[in-house]
């Protein structure tokens, strides 16, 4: 079977489109074509394919209203969808993407960059499939509380659970834990470098290596979103000290990153470093199997949750790679050692909340790190009182003193550029993030 072709459906208005499609494809997939959305409809009454190439400018029905019809079909919703499109705005693509699409290609396209995409998307859907057979076959061949939770929890968690079941509560409801997201920096380019089993190969290492720190700290796993993992402490099993342990497995996922580079460098899978970003926050949040009878997932949802996710993305900006929250350390207590940064208003919500970066354990923690921690606090304090020129020579002595060090040479900047142009009298200090 692994040598069947694959059935590409591919969807466009223009014959010449689809002429050149198919020339491309057909030398290595099964391709029928259909000349419009509806004609498409008709087609997937007799047809599955394993991929949809479809197009959104389209008489009577463009792209987006027909990933709309098949996302709400029970019989099609599970085809994997690309758009393959000559609308290139950055909109248009989070449109698509955020309407259920797995991936947007623009026209004209390279034909062996789109090959090389379509193998690794459909490698990865083929996995993902397998899983989830595997999953399905083992929910009905014992449905019990220890086959429900072993994907998700530690043994050690499922054993305290089963120990005293009344200590779980299933269906959904308010609990305070600790949520983690993680995603690795600009993975797409090193995936496209890669032959799509070795991709498979990798995100396998990587995941495991990640996952399992996150259970040995009795973590739990929510999902994985591409090479994206997150997770959440504190349930099913409640944790006294959810923030603690998951901010010492988000330290400890750092140093476990190190040897999966190592690893991947010695298999051949990877020459460049992987470097993850990870956003914690700690709260309210809803905790229950969510979904449908056939399939449901233990999973997390809330404002608090949503946080966690914008601060990883908010690393980015920072130069940074764990970010955490005055909620998060406060349940914590002592044992972290963290940098203050800013006050910041993330994409979505309009409350805004100061930001930590979170460095080391206290006890792992070097005079190095310790000192640099010091410095960047008092010279916060410094930049915070709007005295710009001070502040400015407290973060060059920080850059003199740990080169490498991008919050300071972010603040730097910042400073030299109040200095040229003030902020408003009536700033309230909060740096809004516009990218998530």
């Amino acid at each position: 079977m692994e040598n069947e072709r694959k059935l590409i459906m591919l969807v466009d208005d223009n014959p010449t489109n689809l002429i050149n499609g198919v020339q491309v494809l057909s030398e290595k997939y099964s391709v029928f074509t259909a000349p419009s959305a509806k004609k498409m409809f008709a087609l997937l009454e007799k047809h599955r394919p394993d991929l949809l190439l479809l197009d959104i400018e389209m008489p009577e029905m463009n792209g987006y209203e027909a990933i709309k019809l098949l996302k709400e079909s029970e019989e099609f919703r599970e085809i994997p969808v690309i758009f393959l499109t000559a609308k290139s705005e950055a909109s248009n693509e989070l449109d698509g993407l955020s309407m259920g699409a797995i991936d947007y290609i623009t026209k004209p396209f390279v034909p062996a960059l789109l090959i090389k995409r379509l193998d690794i998307h459909l490698l990865i859907e083929s996995q993902k499939r397998a899983l989830e057979e595997q999953q399905k076959a083992l929910e009905y061949y014992n449905a019990n509380l220890r086959k429900a939770f072993s994907t998700y929890v530690s043994d050690e968690v499922i054993d305290e659970v089963m120990s005293d079941p009344s200590r779980l509560q299933l269906g959904g409801s308010m609990r305070n834990v600790t949520a983690v997201f993680t995603d690795i920096r600009s993975f797409t380019p090193i995936a496209e470098t890669l032959d799509p089993r070795d991709l498979v190969k990798l995100l396998n290492i990587y995941l495991s290596g990640i996952s399992n720190v996150i259970l040995d700290h009795k973590g739990t796993i929510d999902k994985y979103v591409g090479d994206a993992v997150i997770g959440f402490f504190g349930a099913p099993l409640a944790l006294s000290n959810h923030a603690l342990s998951a901010c010492t497995a988000a330290i400890e996922m750092r140093l476990k990153e190190s040897e999966i580079n190592e690893t991947l460098h010695e298999k051949g899978l990877s020459n460049i470093r992987l470097f993850t970003r990870i956003g914690i926050n700690s709260g309210n949040m809803i905790v229950g199997n969510m979904g449908s009878e056939q399939k449901m997932n233990y999973t997390i949802m809330g404002n608090e949750v949503n946080l966690a996710s914008r601060l990883e993305g908010v690393n980015k900006y920072y130069g940074t790679q764990i970010l955490t929250t005055e909620a998060t350390l406060a349940a914590a207590g002592e044992g972290l050692l963290v940098r203050r940064l800013d006050r910041v208003r993330v994409v979505g919500f309009s409350a805004s909340a100061r930001i930590y970066e979170l460095i080391n354990t206290a006890a792992a923690a070097t005079p190095k790190e310790r000192e640099l921690v010091e410095r960047f606090d008092e010279a916060l304090i410094v930049f915070e009182n709007r005295d710009y020129q001070a502040a400015a020579a407290a973060f060059e002595a920080i850059l003199a003193f740990a080169a490498e060090d991008k919050p300071a040479a972010l603040f730097l900047e910042r400073s030299r550029e109040f200095l040229r142009t003030p902020p408003a009298t009536d700033w309230d200090g909060v740096f809004a993030m516009h990218e998530k």
